[in-house]
């Protein structure tokens, strides 16, 4: 099977994404499915002659999340507090909190990806889950540089699984100034 990498990128972090339209599901009987990059997030089609795939409905996500115990900070017009990252990806998180979160509630959200650098902001982002104890959001809106910087840090997590956090430290740094 061919290794698809993003065409807009270069990187081969891409993921199999759901179909969208009929469009879509007409060109799958061609072997042409979609698939979006986990680092910039581009959508593209592909075309894998003779490879199927199997339909999944429980995870509908676009992007992997990656597990991992980071400090998060959020607060909303009348509420603010800490918690635990569970996991991230480019398009949103998961975090536990004792703080109680409504569904759409927008946040600002600081993640602390490392000691060594200042956290990186999400001016907004809205809950789209809740379970015990946490809730789950999706990223809305951020500023160029923090989107450079995350994506920096979820490349680091793609590429070694958090082995190269140290390396990337210097890379945030310098995306930050």
């Amino acid at each position: 099977m061919t290794r698809v990498k993003c065409p807009n990128c270069a990187r081969d972090f891409v993921r199999r994404v759901s179909r969208s339209d009929s469009v879509e599901k007409f060109l799958s009987i061609f072997y042409v499915y979609p698939f979006k990059c986990q680092l910039c997030g581009y959508r593209f089609r592909f075309l894998q002659w003779g490879v199927r795939y199997v339909r999944v409905e429980e995870d509908r996500r676009e992007y992997d999340r990656m597990e991992m115990s980071l400090p998060v900070s959020f607060r909303a017009d009348a509420i603010s507090g800490q918690g635990t990252l569970i996991d991230v990806s480019m398009g949103g998180c998961s975090f536990t909190t004792e703080a109680d979160l409504s569904m759409r509630l927008i946040l600002e959200i600081r993640l602390q990806i490392s000691a060594d650098v200042l956290p990186v902001t999400v001016d907004a982002a809205v809950v789209r889950s809740r379970h015990e104890g946490g809730v789950g959001v999706e990223f809305l809106q951020w500023q160029h540089g923090e989107r450079e910087r995350l994506q920096l840090f979820v490349r680091s997590l793609l590429i070694g699984h958090g082995s190269q956090l140290g390396s990337t430290s210097a890379e945030l740094q310098n995306v930050a100034r």
